[in-house]
């Protein structure tokens, strides 16, 4: 049953011309915990991302989700590839910095660190992470 309901989608998907969203790129590895530094206490998320898109990439998004002891989703950020985490800073205009070239892109099948997190005062009851791909676009 499991077969057949695979073929029926593949042909759907290839007689009407969709095609299933690729991320472009995959998590591979990613850990939190809460940390202090500065005399603030903050949750830390560090990971490493490969890009799996066969061409190179201007940036790769990340979203990270804070859950609490449920799973319930509390709050999300969103952060980048190590090359392109300038793009988060809220005093940068991404598209100008994008624009300027001093953002490398990511070739493909390279690795790179990502990271972000999240500060106690807003969210105290952080108990884990989900952390998914939200945009992979490709470099000019």
């Amino acid at each position: 049953m499991r077969r057949a309901l695979a073929s029926l989608l593949f042909v759907l998907l290839a007689t009407t011309g969709v095609r299933a969203a690729e991320p472009g790129a995959k998590i591979l590895r990613h850990e939190g915990k809460w940390e202090s530094g500065y005399g603030a206490k903050f949750y830390n998320v560090v990971g490493a991302l490969e890009n799996t898109s066969g061409h190179a990439l201007r940036y790769v998004k990340v979203r990270i989700e804070a859950l609490d002891g449920d799973g319930k989703v509390l709050g999300s950020t969103d952060t980048y590839n190590e090359s392109a985490e300038v793009l988060s800073a809220p005093e940068v205009d991404p598209q100008k910095m994008l624009a300027s070239g001093k953002v490398k892109p990511l070739a493909a099948g390279a690795e790179e660190r990502f990271r972000g997190g999240f500060m106690a005062d807003e969210f105290p009851a952080v108990k884990g992470h989900r952390v998914s791909v939200v945009e992979t676009p490709a470099a000019p």
